[in-house]
């Protein structure tokens, strides 16, 4: 095939070919596309091509076929897509589910406690039972200073300490007002 054949080709056939792909595939750009490929593949094969190949329906079967590989193409991908979007789907359910049964209260109460008896674990024995009397059981300093058979300013220096380290223990946690809010709970 010379080049003028092939340019004369290409212009008696690209427009309905256009048109033919187009009834399939539906989208001009991509027909267009598949028909531009299929003269390149005409183009590539004609020197091996029998003599007698009526090229007019050789380039009609290689478009035929261009178009349905890309429809198989778009098949595959749409049921990927689809796929993927029921497990995304199945994900944003679960995750709804999940949030919907969490009780940020409860996690939140759960994790300072911790934290509190976290750092109650690491004082001094004087100092718990100084914190624990106090915070806990509701006992005023004096009847701590009384059972424990120390000095009220005794007591006041261990409240201040236990204090000191539930703070160091709570301070990437909460705001130090949420911590004075939490332990005046505890003392009512």
């Amino acid at each position: 095939m010379t080049d003028h054949q092939f340019k004369k080709l290409y212009e008696d056939y690209c427009d309905r070919l256009v048109t033919v792909s187009r009834l399939y595939v539906r989208d001009r750009m991509v027909a267009e596309d598949i028909v531009a490929d299929s003269f390149v593949r005409l183009y590539r094969a004609a020197g091996s091509l029998p003599a007698d190949v009526k090229l007019e329906a050789y380039l009609m079967t290689i478009v035929k076929n261009q178009s349905l590989n890309y429809l198989k193409s778009l098949q595959t991908h749409q049921r990927v897509e689809g796929e993927m979007g029921s497990h995304q789907d199945r994900m944003v359910q679960a995750g709804i589910r999940s949030l919907s049964s969490l009780d940020p209260q409860q996690l939140f109460a759960s994790e300072i406690q911790r934290l509190v008896a976290g750092a109650m674990d690491t004082m001094p024995q004087m100092t718990r039972q100084v914190f624990s009397a106090s915070r806990q059981s509701g006992k005023t300093y004096q009847e701590i200073a009384d059972e424990l058979g120390i000095s009220n300013r005794r007591v006041h220096t261990e409240m201040e300490k236990a204090l000191a380290a539930l703070r160091l223990a709570l301070k990437d946690y909460l705001p130090a007002w949420l911590l004075v809010l939490y332990l005046d709970h505890l003392m009512k």
